[in-house]
């Protein structure tokens, strides 16, 4: 699979400056219990529903569409159609999330980005790495 080869997995959040601490944290805190608990059922069938809404309504855009086209050749070397798309969705069990997030997040430095005005509210990398280093 695509992420498989890559090794990138990423989560991203925006806030006002005063909050940026806060929700670095909290992306943090989600990611790294991602590697340690289930999600429950709820939550992955929301999830599920959330990502095949969001890839079905963005493939209604010709230009998203022909990209996706030229991304599904390259890296899959064929093109998906949408019901194989959303069966391969749907067949993303709590195992695997918990499995990617481990290997993600487990032994590995995070990278941290920031951008904006005033980013003095960011947690300095050292501090968000011991964060994850908890998990070692």
């Amino acid at each position: 699979s695509f992420h498989n080869e890559s090794g990138l997995i990423g989560i991203s959040g925006s806030s006002m400056g005063n909050k940026a601490g806060d929700v670095t944290r909290v992306l943090a805190e989600n990611i790294m219990r991602l590697a340690i608990d289930f999600v429950d059922d709820e939550e992955l069938d929301r999830a599920r529903n959330m990502l095949k809404c969001n890839v079905l309504t963005q493939l209604e855009s010709r230009l998203v569409l022909f990209e996706d086209l030229g991304r599904q050749i390259l890296t899959y070397g064929k093109r998906e159609n949408t019901e194989e798309m959303c069966r391969k969705i749907d067949d993303v069990s709590k195992e695997d999330l918990r499995d990617l997030a481990r290997r993600s997040v487990i032994g590995m430095k995070p990278t941290l980005c920031t951008v904006g005005d005033d980013v003095s509210y960011v947690p300095a990398f050292e501090e968000v790495e011991r964060w994850f280093g908890q998990l070692s």
